[in-house]
This record gives structure tokens, sequence and C-alpha cells, in this order.
């Protein structure tokens, strides 16, 4: 979130954003925390500012972000896809969602919001299940998308590694049924939406942050990282960090945790 009164420069981020590896990037996840990494002027020259670079970058580019509500569950709000802002995402995440011709996945608790030309096929008919292999999680993996991450290193920001957890059957989460509120053509409904959950015996195990995934991620597949005013720009493919992460939770199941 914007919340620091830190100023970085703007050409900096420019001279970053016309880098190679930058070039004709078409898809992009993007995870954002400008209060660890500063801001240009204000909040909303800044959103703007980054919004127009990505565009830069490629004209019909797909820009993919966080909106998820985890404070729905087991509350009694109705839950409006296109009146509710997401929960603690981060500023950058609830201006994409709220752009012209921004959509919103079909998942109350955990949705993906984007703008960008395929943003119709993109998240059509997905599961009701966060994670699973037909999830708006899925659709990043399987359309070669980048994952961009502003602020803090990016083995802090990583809600995409559910998607992986699920599909190598982790032995510590379970899948768990919630009952959702939304409205839905003017009336209010309620649906069941699907997580996976850790297990009570989970729920106070230590964790590091995905330190050991990240670390035999860099070893085999290259990350770029710039550093901005107090925090990182990072960068990666998502296929590489798939490929990398399915590899080692095949050898250690319990890795999310080291």
């Amino acid at each position: 979130m914007l919340k620091s009164v830190s100023k970085i420069d703007e050409m900096e981020i420019i001279k970053i954003f016309e880098k190679p590896e930058f070039k004709n990037i078409k898809n992009i996840f993007i995870a954002s925390d400008f209060g660890s990494l500063g801001i240009i002027k204000n909040k909303k020259y800044t959103l703007n500012f980054i919004h127009n670079l990505l565009n830069k970058v490629n004209e019909n580019i797909n820009i993919v972000v966080p909106t998820a509500n985890l404070n729905i569950i087991n509350s009694n709000e109705s839950f409006d896809f296109s009146k509710t802002p997401s929960f603690r995402m981060g500023a950058f995440s609830e201006y994409i969602r709220l752009q012209e011709g921004s959509v919103r996945s079909y998942h109350p608790i955990w949705s993906l919001s984007c703008v960008g030309p395929d943003t119709g096929k993109l998240f059509e008919n997905i599961s009701d299940h966060a994670y699973d292999q037909n999830s708006s999680f899925a659709r990043l993996f399987n359309n070669d998308f980048y994952f961009l991450s502003f602020g803090k290193h990016p083995r802090f920001m990583l809600s995409i590694i559910h998607y992986l957890e699920n599909i190598n059957k982790v032995p510590y989460r379970f899948k768990k049924g919630f009952n959702i509120k939304i409205v839905e053509n003017n009336k209010i409904v309620e649906k069941e939406f699907f997580l996976d959950v850790l297990k009570d015996e989970y729920r106070q195990k230590p964790r590091a942050y995905n330190k050991k995934i990240f670390e035999t991620f860099e070893n085999s597949f290259e990350v770029k990282y710039f550093m901005v005013g107090s925090g990182i720009i990072s960068l990666f493919k998502l296929k590489d960090f798939a490929l990398s992460t399915n590899k080692l939770m095949k050898k250690d199941l319990y890795c999310w945790f080291k």
C-alpha cells in the first residue's frame, strides 16, 4: 500500500522499464507494496505512471493483479464483484480493478483482476476452487505470464504458490468450502466456494516465507532484480518458477515451510 512518504526517481523507473528484459512482454502478474518502495510524486500520479510504463512495454499487454477478499469468510457481508474493494491487496491492485474494461475473476474469496485485450477469455469459466487446475491462478501459468513485484522481495509476495501446492497435493492442506453471499443479477444469492486451507496441526508450525522455494528457483533460473528507493523491483517467468517448484515439491512436499 502507498503509505511511504519516501520519494523515488522517475527517470530511474523509466530506465528499468526500457531494459531488454521488459521488451514485448504480453502477459504480466503484478504484486506490489509501494510502501516498501516509495512514491514518485503522489499516490495517484505514481499509479498512473506505472500503468503507462507497462502500456509502453506493450500496448496490448494483459495486466493481472490480486484482488482477494479473505476477510469475507465467516462474515455476513454480501460480495459484489463490481463494487467490493479488495482487502489489503495494495493500491495498484485497486487501481487496476477500477480501470475501465477491467474484469474480475469469479471467486469472491480469492479473485484476480485484469485489464488488457484478453481479459474476456482469461477468466472465462473458471473453477469455484481458488487454486485448482481450472482456477484463475492456473490460467496465469498456462498463458506465459511474467511475475513483476514492487517493494518487497518476491518470496514474500507469492500468492501464486497455492496453485502449485494444489497440483502437488501437499499433505498439510485440505479442501474446504465456504458459503458466501454474492450479488448476482441484482439479487443476493449464497454459493459455495473452495480454498485449500492449513490443517489444524500445521497452523502453528514455523515457516520461512518461501526461502527454500525461492533459493532453489534462483539456482536454476534467472530472476532480474532492480534496487529502487527503499525497495526492489523483480521480474521472472511464471513457467520457470513452476518448473523449479514442481520439481522441488516432488522431492520435498514440506518445502513451503522451509
